[in-house]
């Protein structure tokens, strides 16, 4: 906002220099970005004193003028203006001045006579949009004065903060300068003498949108003579960066910049019967707005409007068809308060940001719309000699209640790290319009109505450090009780990739946004409610949302090979979405939600293709298979210290389609609940992704598998006896899983078993058709050598058990 300071000067007295002033507000949150001089690229133009002024001997429409500049002999200029007299004071550009827009001015010869500089009109000097005749000085200025000291302007470039919409107005800045200097703010005069037939008669208004509009004001003015407004407006408007327009239309811009109320003017005479519509624009409507551009509509916009059509766009531009020109004789003239975001939002669709659309989104208090309608009265009868009809139409007129908020002194000394008294707060908060009522425990302070910002006590101790000066407010250290540990949640991701890539994996990170085409081609439906897309995507390939990791780690896998690096053993620790708008399921009630019915989790990936890392010189590794990612996610969960998976059959219902169907299995917990699946992928998958070889993956959802580690680790102490280790062969059926073999011999060995391996699994005319002998090494830790007939209770009871449940021959 632009802030020439003669303007503010009229509302509260400023005994500090421009540089002083800009620091002060910038301490209090209103940040000065530059200070700029007003007539500062006027170069050698005085006052001077028009002499004579005579007919142009060669010319009838020139005159010749002498000037006296204060200086000997007068200098003799040729103009054009019809406006001057001798005796006149005008501002005059010497031979060698330089003007605005870097205009010089020569010596020169018109029509045969000599012109020694040239008269200025107001458009020349940057003053106004008066170019017709040469701008006339008030009397009682010296002659060969500057007339940089005479209408030079200082102006601060002010950024006012959005949740400041009272501060973008003379009278909210005058505001802060008096709460901090201490000076007197005066409020201009509202007064207003009515007379005529009541503005009601002449002026309805029906709003059909309350919400958007909660209060709209109309004044109705009559014999109007709309000419140029006051030079002193324009030339206020200009310095604050407003083009002058005609008088009626400059009032409404001068209060808004004064009050810091929007205002719009409608030609009485175009709108049809006085009747005014507030409504939502409908689909297609049209609206030649007053820049003269048509523009389209929707409902989602608020438009003004009569019986038929719209006739301005609310809060930000009015319409041609109403536009007040020099012809209109009869004005409505409109102050209200409209729905803040929903003006932010027209003005960003229609790209037609206003002063006005500008002040509407940063809210304006109940009050100020019939405040600031008396203050455009009262300048339009001065500018226009109008008639104002008695009566404010207004919606609303009922004063609002002011919002009160209850403080603890205490709170706010700790908030501030300064001490404070009641009396003193309340005459901090005074000059800002706030009142302060001690009751004892608590004070009361009472916000003043255009203050939409304050709401809480945090915003009254803002508002009092703000006055009492931040700069005076000492630098010291805080003593806050230390807060409560908080676990990084990080912590434990971090700890399972730790683990994998002991195991020998290597991470990969890989884009969450994935093209359709890599579902397709890992099996799974590209299309579907369950897709989370984007809705403008920046390519196809970057279009939706991974429902599942295996279409990144498979793409991984394709990466690595065509660099020539066919073994691969990957994983990655990354989020999955996927959109589900009915009830949600168990799984979805522990996922983060990004939305209703928009879900993310974190899982873990993991695809092996190929050797792993070779363990030692000599070893030679076999490509992975299922028994390979099988024994990685058990080893993770055994450094994880959460009890081991249990690997089932996974139903056909929900069987993985990219995956071979008679090699995967379902990751369950020892209650049967699922949380992840395994298996080799169909070779007709990897070839869709030019894979060689038998690939294998695996994905678990890492909320689940994290959610399982315990709280508490417990720990024995170092045992004073040996291990004993007993191997175990056992002949089955192929029907019967291997995890089956390893859970009952677990549950049979009890608690002295350390640990169960399978080393060997043999298949031939030894064991018969359809059997495996399988060879286990089991490893008993006793608490004393005494326990050692207990180990062979237990390898009884595992012999046993084996038997029974599942029909083993123990060999």
């Amino acid at each position: 906002m632009r802030v020439p300071l003669t303007w503010l000067r009229d509302y509260v007295d400023i005994a500090l220099s421009p540089a002083e002033l800009a620091e002060a507000l910038t301490l209090r949150g209103m940040e000065v970005s530059a200070i700029e001089t007003t007539g500062a690229d006027w170069s050698d133009v005085i006052v001077g004193r028009l002499l004579a002024v005579e007919q142009h001997p060669n010319a009838d429409k020139l005159t010749l003028a002498s000037v006296d500049v204060g200086e000997g002999e007068p200098l003799q200029i040729v103009c054009g203006a019809t406006n001057i007299a001798p005796g006149q004071l005008v501002p005059v550009a010497r031979v060698g001045a330089v003007l605005p827009g870097d205009r010089r001015i020569e010596r020169s010869k018109i029509r045969g006579v000599p012109s020694d500089g040239m008269l200025c009109s107001a458009a020349e000097l940057g003053l106004g949009s008066d170019a017709e005749g040469i701008h006339i000085l008030p009397d009682g200025v010296a002659v060969g004065t500057p007339l940089a000291e005479l209408l030079g302007e200082v102006v601060l470039d002010v950024d006012v903060k959005p949740n400041r919409g009272d501060a973008l107005s003379m009278i909210g800045l005058a505001r802060e300068v008096a709460a901090f200097s201490g000076a007197t703010l005066r409020e201009p005069s509202v007064t207003v003498a009515e007379s005529g037939e009541p503005a009601a008669d002449r002026v309805s208004v029906r709003i059909e949108e309350p919400d958007l509009c909660p209060r709209f004001t109309a004044r109705y003015f009559a014999e109007v003579s709309n000419g140029p407004s006051p030079e002193w407006m324009q030339r206020r408007l200009l310095a604050a960066g407003m083009r002058p327009i005609t008088a009626v239309v400059d009032v409404t811009n001068y209060v808004m910049h004064e009050l810091g109320q929007p205002m719009h003017a409608y030609d009485a005479a175009a709108i049809r019967g006085g009747r005014i519509v507030v409504r939502r624009a409908r689909e297609g409507e049209r609206l030649e707005t007053i820049d003269h551009v048509q523009r389209t509509l929707d409902p989602r916009m608020l438009v003004i409007a009569d019986e038929a059509n719209a006739i301005g766009l609310a809060g930000i531009m009015g319409g041609a068809s109403t536009e007040v020109g020099s012809a209109t004789t009869s004005v409505i003239l409109e102050s209200a308060i409209f729905h803040g975001p929903t003006i932010r939002n027209t003005a960003r669709r229609l790209a037609l940001r206003s002063e006005a659309s500008a002040r509407h989104e940063k809210g304006i208090g109940p009050d100020l719309p019939r405040r600031a309608l008396d203050r455009a009265a009262r300048l339009i009868v001065e500018a226009t000699g109008a008639r104002v009809a008695p009566g404010i139409v207004d919606n609303d007129p009922d004063p609002k209640p002011p919002r009160t908020i209850e403080l603890e002194l205490e709170r706010i000394e700790r908030l501030l790290g300064i001490p404070l008294s009641t009396d003193h707060v309340a005459e901090l908060l005074r000059p800002l319009g706030f009142e302060a009522d001690d009751t004892g425990v608590r004070m009361t302070v009472t916000v003043p109505g255009f203050r939409l910002d304050v709401i809480g006590p945090a915003d009254v101790a803002e508002e009092i450090a703000r006055v009492e000066g931040y700069d005076r407010i000492p630098a010291r250290a805080q003593q806050p009780a230390l807060p409560a540990h908080r676990p990084d949640p990080t912590a434990a991701r971090e700890r399972v990739r730790r683990v994998l890539a002991g195991l020998g994996l290597d991470e990969t990170v890989t884009h969450a946004l994935i093209a359709p085409a890599d579902l397709a081609r890992t099996g799974y439906p590209e299309t579907g409610e369950h897709l989370v897309r984007v809705a403008n995507p920046t390519a196809s390939e970057h279009s939706v949302l991974r429902p599942v990791m295996y279409p990144s780690l498979l793409g991984s896998l394709r990466d690595n090979a065509r660099q020539r690096r066919g073994d691969a053993w990957l994983f990655e620790v990354g989020k999955v979405y996927w959109y589900h708008p009915a009830e949600p399921t168990p799984r979805e009630r522990r996922a983060e939600t990004a939305g209703t019915g928009r879900y993310e989790s974190w899982e873990l990936g993991i695809a092996l293709l190929g050797r792993g890392a070779r363990r030692s010189l000599h070893a030679v590794e076999e490509p992975a298979d299922v028994g390979t990612v099988k024994g990685i996610v058990e080893a993770l969960h055994e450094a994880l210290g959460v009890p081991p998976p249990v690997f089932v059959a996974e139903p056909e219902a929900e069987r993985h389609p990219h995956r071979h169907p008679g090699r995967t299995a379902q990751i369950t917990d020892a209650a049967g609940r699922p949380y992840g699946s395994l298996g080799e992928v169909h070779p007709r998958m990897a070839s869709g992704w030019d894979l060689a070889g038998r690939p294998v993956d695996a994905s678990l959802s890492l909320d689940y598998l994290l959610a399982l580690i315990p709280e508490t680790t417990r720990v024995t102490p170092v045992p004073s006896a040996q291990p004993i280790d007993r191997d175990l062969a056992v002949v089955l059926e192929r029907t019967v899983p291997v995890g089956e073999l390893l859970r009952i011999t677990r549950m049979a060995a009890g608690p002295m078993l350390a640990d169960l391996r399978l080393f060997d699994a043999y298949e031939g005319p030894q064991v018969g058709e359809g059997r495996v002998s399988y060879a286990l090494a089991l490893r008993f830790q006793p608490a004393s050598a005494a326990d050692e007939k207990a180990v062979e209770k237990a390898l009884n009871r595992v012999r046993g058990s084996l038997r029974h449940h599942l029909g083993a021959e123990i060999r």
